[in-house]
């Protein structure tokens, strides 16, 4: 039988999550969680073409943290592991990038100045890079996860789902990174910290990642 217990434990984790993603680029907890409270009760019509350019934001973000997160000097493991996700990532841009302009014929979403508060990116914030990366593949996985029960084009549905799935393991490597030098990850101390991928709203998804961009 299902364990609903579970599920509602993942959802709570997803939401503490979610204010941890938007406090590491520097807005206040009280503020992050009522973002997060307004986030869960919008709703709202929610084209494709809407979700693919929210998608594609998060992707030029998690672009930008690898590559700032590549001039750390993490462990050799580490390093492999984070130039390799950096490509996937920018293979995740060029392909939601191809599909904006060709399938929709739209002009995608041009790429911002991202922004991380006070953290900065050296040998001393080790665990603090890595719980900010953690952050953000937790959001970027519950952002898929959240956006394909509203995707229309069944090749754009495809797409999120294969997506999600490097999202999630780039999750697990960088939680395995975290355990590795010493760090905690929320939940079971394990790189696969969780039966169920959790979703967040495109409304949550856009307060995450809004919070990294520079105004």
């Amino acid at each position: 039988m299902f364990n609903f217990d579970l599920l509602e434990n993942d959802k709570k984790a997803s939401r503490r999550h979610f204010v941890k993603v938007l406090t590491a680029g520097g807005v206040s907890a009280a503020l992050a969680s009522q973002l997060g409270q307004l986030a869960l009760a919008q709703s709202g019509n929610v084209s494709d073409l809407d979700i693919l350019n929210l998608a594609l934001t998060a992707e030029y973000l998690a672009t930008d943290v690898y590559t700032k997160a590549l001039t750390v000097p993490f462990p050799q493991g580490i390093k492999d592991y984070m130039a390799e996700a950096l490509k996937q990532e920018e293979a995740h841009v060029k392909a939601l990038t191809d599909t904006i302009r060709g399938p929709f014929n739209a002009m995608p979403v041009a790429r911002p100045q991202f922004t991380y508060g006070s953290l900065e990116f050296n040998r001393a914030n080790q665990m603090k890079v890595l719980e900010t990366m953690i952050a953000l593949e937790t959001a970027f996985t519950g952002a898929y996860l959240g956006a394909i029960p509203l995707i229309q084009n069944k090749a754009v549905l495809s797409a999120a789902a294969a997506i999600a799935m490097n999202e999630e393991a780039h999750l697990t490597v960088l939680r395995d990174g975290l355990i590795g030098l010493g760090g905690k990850v929320e939940g079971p101390q394990v790189p696969n910290g969780r039966p169920l991928g959790v979703a967040i709203t495109p409304q949550q998804a856009t307060a995450a990642v809004s919070s990294f961009i520079r105004k």
